[in-house]
């Protein structure tokens, strides 16, 4: 009679726990198959399916990340401006200089600049830090910077450096650099963060200076034989100071600890204006997302994206579709096989979808192609986050707004570049056994 009344409370619990996790899964954004798919898991397991969604289901935390603009700026004329206004995000910063970087060489040399150039703070994220050459060759100037006086902070997410040598750090940490991971894999996963990876790329000087993009440091990422095709840009200028603030942020969240009082934006250093704009679990909305999402219902002749992966949620992809459908040029630019296999599978429906709506499909043939910017219109857009599920709605990401005409060009000019290297994709007939997979695939969309 006791193990019954033992095994008849358990039971109990379990459906009470899992119905109370179903309701917290409902209340978080996610596509229609994630939902579907986590429902079916706990369901149908739920032991197992409870622990797993502990640690892999939140998106979103309490825990905030950066001071929060309430004021909307004062020439936000524009609903775009608008939007990012409500959102709180750094407000647009007139007076930067921006330098584009026109491949791989030039990327790896502003690098260096930048790093060399720190005579006070050098603050450093990454989500993938190589233990090659030119990842070695790196952390030798980060020492270098820390032995000539510079405080010097890296920051590396647990995951996306996993295989980086616990030697190389020991050899940065006695030569005074200061080292935190982001979320390491050993850490109590119940806290529900395991699956909340810091994706940004960001090299900061002094508050003044600073390099970011689609850079991981490693080989790859600065190939001189464009077999890696990537996208990078120096700033200096009042930007930086948001760049400062929100890497402060990530620090104080990865050392459980306070962020340090806001960096003051510096003097102008050139005519451009950039906006930051993070997007992560610890901001209230999704706001690369939302900036997506206004940039291509508001669009009246392009859209062009340039994205490794591309599985999107459906709001975005209909966005899509009903812009090529109104006669808006929508490009997507692809790498014809990625690193990563089920992001390939995942993004066959959609691409299928967008062709049959007009949309051009161009794969890059001979390289993995792994930049991440948007051109609609007027609004250009460059950064660290992908088109897919993970990077708008997991990953801690940031992108910056180019306002000024001359970097929009200096992008639209880019794309031309980089079509020039593409082919048309012309979709295959939908046979039975590959839907079927897509479908499994889709499934797990949010983790690829």
């Amino acid at each position: 009679m006791g193990q019954f009344t033992v095994l008849h409370f358990s039971l109990i619990a379990g459906v009470l726990v899992t119905a109370l996790l179903i309701g917290h899964l409902l209340r978080q954004r996610r596509s229609p198959a994630a939902t579907l798919g986590w429902i079916v898991f706990m369901v149908s397991a739920p032991w197992l399916a409870v622990p797993v969604y502990l640690t892999l289901g939140t998106r979103k935390l309490a825990t905030p990340t950066l001071p929060v603009s309430r004021a909307l700026p004062a020439d936000a004329d524009t609903p775009l401006a608008r939007l990012l206004g409500s959102a709180g995000v750094p407000p647009p910063r007139p007076g930067n200089a921006v330098d584009w970087h026109r491949d791989g060489d030039a990327a790896w040399d502003a690098l260096l600049a930048v790093v060399d150039s720190s005579t006070r703070t050098l603050d450093v994220a990454l989500f993938l830090l190589r233990d090659d050459a030119r990842g070695s060759r790196f952390m030798e100037r980060l020492a270098a910077r820390a032995e000539a006086g510079v405080r010097v902070r890296l920051l590396i997410d647990g995951i996306g450096s996993l295989l980086l040598a616990r030697r190389g750090l020991r050899r940065l940490r006695a030569a005074g650099v200061q080292t935190a991971w982001f979320v390491p894999l050993l850490h109590r996963p119940l806290r529900g963060r395991t699956n909340l990876r810091n994706h940004r790329k960001m090299v900061v000087a002094d508050h003044e200076r600073a390099w970011s993009g689609g850079r991981n440091v490693g080989d790859e990422y600065f190939a001189a034989d464009s077999a890696w095709i990537d996208l990078s840009f120096s700033l200096a200028g009042p930007v930086v100071a948001d760049l400062s603030n929100l890497f402060a942020a990530d620090w104080a969240f990865a050392r459980k600890r306070i962020a340090e009082p806001d960096v003051v934006p510096s003097d102008a250093a050139g005519s451009r204006t950039v906006q930051l704009v993070p997007a992560g679990p610890t901001l209230a909305r999704d706001t690369l997302h939302e900036l997506m999402l206004t940039a291509c219902h508001g669009a009246q002749r392009r859209i062009c994206i340039a994205s490794p992966y591309f599985v999107p949620d459906e709001a975005l992809q209909l966005a899509l579709v009903l812009a090529a459908r109104r006669g808006v040029e929508v490009r997507l630019l692809l790498p014809r096989r990625s690193n990563h296999r089920l992001a390939d599978l995942a993004r066959m429906r959609y691409l299928r979808e967008l062709a049959a709506a007009g949309a051009a499909i161009r794969l890059v043939p001979e390289a993995m192609l792994h930049a991440k910017a948007m051109l609609a219109d007027e609004i250009a857009v460059a950064g660290s986050a992908n088109v897919d599920l993970r990077s708008l709605f997991l990953n801690f990401e940031l992108a910056c707004l180019f306002l000024s005409p001359t970097d929009r060009e200096a992008l639209a000019a880019w794309f031309g570049r980089l079509d020039a290297l593409t082919v048309d994709y012309r979709p295959a007939p939908v046979r039975w056994g590959s839907s079927l997979i897509e479908g499994l695939v889709l499934l797990a969309a949010f983790q690829i």
